[in-house]
Formats: structure tokens, C-alpha cells, sequence
């Protein structure tokens, strides 16, 4: 082999190697943006009447809408952050029944993702506007609601309908120097506002949890005289929801509002374990079966700045 052939590719070899250790020793800087999808229960659990609540779901909504100027500060971002928060429908049959406009029920920084002074001026001039703008919209989805009451197909929501609300989630190298890699991505979260109880229009057994399988699971655990709640539920494959066709991996999941109607109203529990411990359990064994790696399942708050506490504690984890 002639030595003229043999530098030019120990030169090429010499040069890949460099820039491997080069690469190695630079710090790798991860940026987020949030996909925020506020999904609310619309069935009549919506009804004060029926099912009374410390806090109304508009009040807690407006409230995580209005802080999306403090949120755009989490992992001590300062710049560049392409936020998006919206309302969506888990039964999408009102948006073809009604003349809600989605637009008015997003708040969008990813359009000023070319123009940072605009974006500033927005936060600084436009954001209030939208917010009242945002709030308007979703108290008239309720007041419709409550005078059209639907069901909340929650299961088939997680396995067919939100995957048009998600967002790609691989990350991507926006810029680099000489000691810094950085690369951003953006992580879906589905705050889901609901009762903890799953209708469906299967009436297959795993694709509903009502109050005669809570009530089943209450009796059969007692009986059984165990100890540990949460390793007997998810021995039993009866009591399970069968997980989604759909992978949830690339979804964060914060469940709230869940009202426990086995306390009294006081808050003492009336029957033991509560309504709310087993459904609890349900839920995370059911979306950690169908993928999701990050599950938070809260009751049903006394103050809306509670509400965003765990919220925005939840969005530091991810």
C-alpha cells in the first residue's frame, strides 16, 4: 500500500477523533419548552349541585393561565422560551356542536419564536388581554356544558384523542460554542381535571372504574386482611383498566380534583380505605401500564394557590 494513500486517511481518522474528545469535554446544556394541555371533565361532575367542590375548575384554569409568565421562568429559563398552553376537549363533538373558537383558548410563545422583542412587548402589553380572553372563552364551554351535559370518555381519550394535541418531543441542537452544547426540546403535559371516575362507552370489564368496582375493591381488601393497599389492587388484573393501544411516553400527566365522596362533609372518611386511595391506585397502575412515566394524582384543593403550587411543583420533576 503506497504511504501517499495511507496519510490523507490517518490525517481524516486524527481529525474524527478530535472532535469526538472535543465534544466530550464541552457541558451539555438541556433547554425545555412546555406543551401544556388543559383537559377538563365536562361530564356533570361539572355540577355544584350534585357534586360541590372547594374551588370551580374556571377559577383554577384561569389561575394556571395567569402564571404562565412565572412558569416561563422554571429551570431558570431568562430566554427564548416557546410555551404553549391550551384547553382541550376530551369529547371533541362540542367544538361541532357549539361555536367555541380554540384560538381564543391558547396562549402561544412559540409565535414569537423569530422575534424575542415582540415577545417581550407581548408578556409585558398583550398577555393580560388573552388571559381574560382565555377565561371568557372556557366559562362559556362550562356554562354550555352544564346545560349539555355529555359524558367524559377519558379512556379513549388517552388512546386516540390527545395524540393530536401532543407535540415532538426529540430534542434538537440550536446552538453551540467552543465549551457549551445545547440542545432543547419540549415536554407535553396534560393537566386533567376530573372525578377519578372513568366512563366509557365499551361496558367491557377494564375500560370504566365506577363506584360499585370501588366499592368492590373497598370490600374485597378489607376481607382479605391485607395491609398493603396498592400491592393488592394491582395483584388483581379485575381491578385494573386495560392499558391503551396508544404508548403514553411522551406525556406528563397531573390528574386533580378528584372529589372523594366517601368523606363526610367535614372530611371525615366515612368508610375505609377511601374512595380516593383506591382510585388512586387504579389510575397510576393504569397510565404507568400504558407508558407514562410521570403520574401525579391529587383531591380536589381548598385554595387555587394550592392548586398551583402542586402544579408548578410537578413541572420542576420533569
Amino acid at each position: 500500500m503506497k504511504i501517499s494513500y495511507i496519510l490523507p486517511r490517518l490525517f481524516i481518522l486524527f481529525l474524527l477523533a478530535s472532535c469526538q474528545n472535543d465534544d466530550s469535554k464541552k457541558q451539555q446544556v438541556m433547554l425545555k419548552d412546555y406543551n401544556i394541555i388543559i383537559a377538563p371533565d365536562l361530564s356533570n361532575r361539572i355540577n355544584t349541585h350534585l357534586y360541590p367542590k372547594p374551588i370551580h375548575d374556571t377559577v383554577l384554569i384561569q389561575d394556571i393561565v395567569s402564571h404562565s409568565d412565572d412558569l416561563l421562568k422554571l429551570h431558570n429559563r431568562s430566554s427564548g422560551q416557546l410555551d404553549v398552553y391550551k384547553l382541550d376537549f376530551i369529547n371533541r363533538g362540542i367544538l361541532n356542536t357549539s361555536s367555541f373558537d380554540p384560538k381564543k383558548m391558547t396562549i402561544d410563545f412559540n409565535q414569537f419564536s423569530n422575534n424575542q422583542l415582540d415577545r417581550a412587548s407581548y408578556i409585558r402589553k398583550g398577555l393580560k388581554g388573552d388571559v381574560e380572553v382565555f377565561t371568557d372563552e372556557v366559562n362559556r364551554v362550562y356554562d354550555y356544558a352544564l346545560k349539555n351535559p355529555s359524558g367524559a370518555d377519558v379512556w379513549n381519550y388517552f388512546n386516540e384523542t390527545i395524540k393530536s394535541s401532543l407535540v415532538d418531543v426529540s430534542p434538537k441542537r440550536i446552538d453551540g460554542s467552543n465549551k457549551i452544547i445545547v440542545d432543547k426540546k419540549n415536554t407535553n403535559v396534560l393537566l386533567l381535571l376530573t372525578d377519578g371516575y372513568i366512563e366509557s362507552t365499551n361496558k367491557g370489564r377494564g375500560y370504566r372504574l365506577g363506584s360499585e368496582l370501588v366499592a368492590k375493591i373497598r370490600k374485597d381488601y378489607n376481607a382479605s386482611g391485607k395491609r398493603d393497599l396498592a400491592a393488592f389492587i394491582q395483584s388483581d388484573s379485575t381491578y385494573a383498566i386495560n392499558r391503551t393501544d396508544f404508548n403514553l411516553k411522551d406525556v406528563n400527566i397531573f390528574i386533580a380534583e378528584l372529589v372523594d365522596r366517601s368523606l363526610d362533609p367535614s372530611g371525615a372518611a366515612k368508610e375505609q380505605p377511601t374512595d380516593f386511595q383506591i382510585i388512586k391506585v387504579i389510575w397510576e397502575k393504569w397510565l404507568k401500564d400504558s407508558g407514562c412515566a410521570n403520574v401525579k394524582v391529587i383531591q380536589a384543593v381548598n385554595t387555587k394557590e394550592q392548586f398551583y403550587q402542586e402544579f408548578e411543583q410537578f413541572l420542576k420533576t420533569l
